[in-house]
């Protein structure tokens, strides 16, 4: 068990949990739009996602002159450049990858690498990056099935969108929020710096409270049940994260457990 925890660990201190989270939520909404997904296409998701976590790291830690505060940062810091390497490799992998994708997905993608080309540059004076961050998360996650898919778009469509949305906007939150004094301490922006602490905090229960509220709705509705369930379930994880923080804070276990969340959509894949 130790050396699984282990195993997870590093999988975690690498964004390799992340990548493979955006596979499951995107495999996800396919069925949901009935959409036969391309496996090229979520290997090329999967591999964006890690290169841009990754990226956002280093690109982090690059300017540090003393040793990073936080386990995750130290470790980019200390293997800064063959993870630049291995990350500009598997950037170019993904560029031989889009000549495979469908020809929406492939503008699509056009697109929100341009966005993302923008976020990388910018990502120091941005405020509020985990806003960003959401958004181009959301944005890669529904991009292989939203842009081909033949389903007619109902308001119930939405809706789950925007509990994603929320569910990894939660995520980042909570995330900033127990990272607020090592981001202090290497003068990295977050909302949590910005906001302080507490207003983190009760923007976080408010957008869990909006989760719940859509949840409540398509369930009057009898629409989309198990999904919008399994998007509250994510939530009420991350939710008893934040309300127990003393004893997820050991270890960084708010960490493992708060990305783990976003393979929970796999239940709904085979349900």
């Amino acid at each position: 068990m130790d050396t699984l925890i282990r195993f997870y660990r590093m999988c975690n201190l690498l964004s390799l949990d992340v990548a493979g989270g955006a596979i499951v939520c995107a495999l996800f909404f396919s069925k949901l739009l009935s959409v036969t997904p391309y496996i090229q296409g979520m290997i090329a998701l999967g591999l964006t996602v890690w290169v841009i976590y990754t990226a956002d790291r280093l690109l982090d830690v690059r300017a540090l002159t003393n040793a990073a505060a936080s386990e995750r940062h130290k470790f980019h810091q200390q293997y800064q450049k063959p993870l630049w390497i291995v990350s500009i490799t598997i950037g170019l992998i993904v560029v031989g990858l889009v000549f495979f994708l469908r020809p929406p997905v492939l503008l699509g993608g056009i697109y929100l690498s341009i966005v993302v080309a923008f976020y990388l540059l910018l990502q120091k004076y941005l405020k509020g990056k985990e806003v960003f961050v959401a958004m181009l998360y959301t944005a890669g996650v529904m991009l292989p099935s939203w842009s081909v898919t033949s389903v007619n778009i109902s308001m119930a469509h939405y809706l789950l969108v925007v509990q994603l949305f929320s569910v990894a906007l939660i995520n980042l939150l909570l995330f900033s929020w127990f990272e607020y004094e090592s981001d202090l301490q290497d003068g990295h922006s977050s909302i949590a710096i910005r906001w302080g602490k507490k207003a983190t905090g009760n923007f976080l229960l408010t957008l869990s409270a909006i989760n719940l509220a859509i949840t409540l709705y398509l369930t009057s509705q009898n629409s989309f049940l198990v999904p919008t369930i399994l998007f509250l379930l994510m939530n009420s994880v991350l939710v008893i994260i934040f309300k127990f923080h003393s004893y997820f804070t050991f270890n960084s276990r708010y960490r493992l457990l708060g990305d783990a969340i976003f393979f929970i959509p796999l239940a709904g894949i085979f349900l």
